[in-house]
């Protein structure tokens, strides 16, 4: 093999192998980010297994705070279902809006069906599947596009569900033991199949 030969030869085994050769690199790097993420996973496991159990049921909002929110008249109200990798969750809050003839009062509501679960960090993370939601332009309820994503900080402590969202929301439910079915319903129920007239005072039981 003359010199001109041996030139082209290892131009030639330089094109082949040239992009070979850099992949290592990177292989190598996500063998690395690999072992960092099962590392974290590791580390946050216990917490995510105990979020994963203790979370199953019924939870109801008893405090709500919004770092950009001054007004102190809002009531919030809240419900929330985790089972089955779907949670239930109903918002509402009793507020004032500015309209043209001054301030009148506003409930905003949203309620939707998410898919949950958390992550390697036991972040709580939601996917819509189907929401409503009032906090629109023209106040109307509208449906919500299904694939939503919302992810919180999550703790629970003594009963105590804490969410938290990037903006400094902070949602605090509390655990829900079960319940039986209400008496006054039963019994409004068996006047309604009766024919029964419905009592003013029967309503009032029932709301209580």
């Amino acid at each position: 093999m003359n010199a001109i030969h041996l030139v082209l030869w290892t131009g030639l085994l330089t094109t082949a192998l040239g992009p070979v050769l850099p992949q290592e690199k990177p292989k190598e790097k996500q063998q690395g980010d690999e072992k960092k993420k099962s590392m974290v996973s590791r580390f946050f496991q216990p917490q995510i297994e105990e979020l994963e159990k203790e979370i199953e049921g019924s939870w109801t909002l008893f405090d709500f705070t919004d770092p950009t929110d001054v007004a102190v008249d809002d009531q919030a109200s809240g419900f929330a279902t985790f089972h089955d990798g779907f949670v239930t969750l109903v918002f509402g809050m009793d507020s004032y809006e500015q309209g043209v003839f001054g301030y009148r009062d506003f409930l905003a509501l949203d309620a939707g069906v998410y898919r949950y679960r958390f992550d390697e960090r036991a972040s709580l993370q939601l996917a819509s599947v189907m929401t409503f939601t009032n906090e629109t332009d023209n106040g109307r309820m509208e449906h919500g596009r299904p694939g939503q994503t919302i992810e919180y900080m999550a703790r629970i402590d003594e009963g105590v569900l804490e969410l938290r969202d990037p903006d400094g929301l902070v949602f605090n439910f509390r655990k829900l033991t079960a319940g039986e079915f209400p008496e006054s319903a039963i019994r409004k129920l068996d006047r309604r199949r009766s024919g029964t007239e419905q009592h003013e005072d029967d309503e009032e039981e029932d709301g209580r």
